[in-house]
């Protein structure tokens, strides 16, 4: 009779857990929870915003191990990447949704670090669009691990496939984006101001993509010089003793373009740290920015808060979050300062190119002047001229489109 109680309630139990399922355990938007672990992932310290959504006793979660609260939807590949980057000494973020111990499911967009003796979680509750997108994406990863028994690693490989195919250059690039725009649909949500750091570190990163585009398209253009230069000595030697002017016009054009390539050489070789890198650089920046504000809040909810701790446990729990919140801080600050280093340099490279760009329209003015007077004899140059004129207006165009764009690095360095 016993066997058969324990049997119907444990029944009871499965079915009440089935039918929550498909349930959400609520939180609110403005509220913030953490775990700590050790090296292992096992669970160290929380707070109770934590224990309350994952429904677990504070005495079962202390020493259980964090996938206590996994989520069957959750593909393999995710928690992969997770480990496989937090082993390397570097934070991570990124969509989990958990399940609590009724059986209800509960999305976070994770901001997870290495600190002393194991890893911290700081979690948030994402409500921007990119959620959906990314539930559909675990949902095909998840099916291709099941249908093609992939192992963790190579899932992870076909995850990072899915994320390039979204338009995204690589992970940094999607967490970076994902991070960000959770970061300011809950400020928004908050009614908080804007935070004017983020938003001029984002700033800077479209104008220096923008400015390294049109660099290559510069650099392209400018490569049809010599053979303008050519063209024009060709011309000259036709002159006989009408030669000189043209040659001389010929000579100050290919200086003047050496020096419009040397300007564009000492800007590309700015740019070259953020180009070659994909911007990841950048990228990294947007990430510490969000989760040093996130943390900054998460150690200020810890001190006002009546967490059911000991004074030992709370001075220890919150020298883990001010360390924490330390790192992204001193980190954050020396990328922004960096960004706006460059920021500075890049002003003074536009000015120099602005300068030499009118002497390479004086020069221009000087051949189509000097072809006027020569008049029949310089007939071969007036399709040259033309051909000119239009390779140096894409030049000039691309050229104010850099400066218009240097603009914003102008403002962010005011700003900052």
């Amino acid at each position: 009779m016993t066997r058969s109680i324990q049997q119907d309630r444990s029944i009871e139990k499965s079915e009440a857990k089935t039918a929550n399922f498909n349930q959400e355990s609520i939180f609110k938007i403005d509220e913030l929870f953490f775990s700590r672990t050790d090296n292992r992932g096992v669970i160290e310290a929380f707070n109770s915003v934590f224990s309350r959504i994952s429904e677990h006793a504070d005495d079962a979660l202390r020493g259980a191990p964090h996938k206590v609260i996994r989520h069957s939807d959750m593909p393999k590949a995710v928690f992969w990447l997770i480990w496989d980057t937090l082993k390397a000494g570097k934070p991570i973020t990124g969509y989990v949704k958990n399940r609590a111990k009724s059986g209800r499911y509960y999305w976070v967009y994770a901001v997870i670090a290495p600190v002393d003796g194991g890893f911290l979680s700081v979690r948030m509750k994402p409500t921007s669009p990119m959620l959906a997108t990314v539930a559909e994406l675990y949902k095909k990863i998840l099916r291709l691990e099941r249908e093609d028994g992939l192992s963790p690693e190579k899932s992870a490989a076909v995850l990072l496939q899915e994320i390039r195919s979204m338009g995204f250059d690589d992970y940094m690039d999607f967490q970076a984006h994902a991070l960000v725009t959770e970061f300011q649909a809950r400020e928004n949500a908050l009614g908080r101001t804007p935070f004017n750091a983020l938003t001029n570190a984002i700033r800077v990163a479209e104008a220096e993509r923008m400015i390294c585009d049109k660099i290559a398209s510069i650099t392209d253009e400018l490569a049809q010089g010599a053979i303008y230069i050519l063209n024009m000595k060709l011309q000259a030697v036709k002159l006989g003793r009408d030669r000189a002017a043209i040659d001389a016009i010929s000579n100050n054009y290919d200086l003047i373009l050496g020096d419009i390539k040397s300007g564009i050489t000492r800007l590309k070789s700015i740019m070259s740290d953020a180009s070659t890198s994909n911007f990841s650089s950048r990228k990294e920046s947007q990430i510490l920015l969000c989760a040093s504000s996130i943390m900054a809040e998460v150690v200020q909810n810890f001190d006002q808060g009546d967490e059911p701790m000991t004074t030992e446990e709370r001075e220890r729990e919150s020298v883990y979050l001010r360390n924490l919140h330390a790192a992204f801080s001193n980190k954050s600050t020396a990328s922004v300062s960096a960004m706006m280093d460059e920021c500075r340099q890049v002003l003074g490279r536009m000015d120099s190119l602005r300068q030499t760009l009118l002497g390479l329209s004086a020069v221009r003015v000087s051949l189509r002047v000097e072809t006027n007077r020569l008049g029949e004899r310089a007939r071969g140059l007036d399709s040259l001229i033309s051909e000119i004129d239009q390779s140096h207006q894409r030049v000039r165009n691309d050229l104010e489109q850099m400066f218009e764009t240097a603009s914003h690095f102008s403002s962010a360095i005011t700003a900052s």
